[in-house]
């Protein structure tokens, strides 16, 4: 398996969340950055509830919904691209996903354990590719980008979340 490193084209925008991501191959990376993390600090994401850090900003039910929801979505382009398929795919609208998916309404332990389930759906589908198809690329939300960009675009963007409650939220329960 390859490591970030491999990754031939980084598109403009899905940098910031592989530049998160260190240098290592990249089924590490997914099985490093999983639903664990949301484990280990369960009981603080209890205690955040329903809080936010500013008005119109999701709960973390909300957060952990949405990384299901792009993690779904991305490792779907992924496999359109691996097999060669060229049709440009469209980007999606993460704040209606949010507003329609009513996350708020499940448990914690519900979205912890749909989160670990779609990553290791990921870990599969990136460990049954060879290296001819994961270099494959193809047009995502308007931007070029490799089966491996997408996978660390993946790991990236559960990264950037983490920091956030690291940030935002969790400072809530000091206050």
């Amino acid at each position: 398996m390859l490591h970030k490193a491999d990754i031939h084209i980084v598109p403009e925008y899905y940098e910031r969340y592989i530049d998160l991501v260190p240098d290592i191959i990249l089924t590490t990376a997914l099985t490093e950055y999983d639903e664990q993390y949301f484990n280990r600090y369960f009981d603080k994401l209890v205690k955040l509830e329903d809080k936010v850090y500013a008005p119109g900003k999701w709960t973390v039910k909300d957060i952990l919904q949405h990384l299901i929801d792009t993690e779904r979505v991305f490792t779907y382009r992924a496999l359109r691209i691996a097999r060669r398929d060229q049709t440009p795919l469209p980007s999606f609208d993460e704040n209606m996903f949010a507003a329609n998916a009513h996350a708020t309404h499940r448990g914690l332990e519900s979205l912890i354990s749909e989160l670990g389930h779609v990553r290791q759906s990921t870990i599969s589908f990136y460990a049954s590719l060879d290296e001819d198809n994961i270099h494959n690329e193809g047009v995502a939300a308007e931007k070029r980008i490799s089966v491996l960009g997408i996978g660390f675009t993946i790991v990236g963007h559960c990264i950037h979340h983490m920091n956030v409650l690291n940030e935002k939220y969790f400072p809530l329960l000091d206050a």
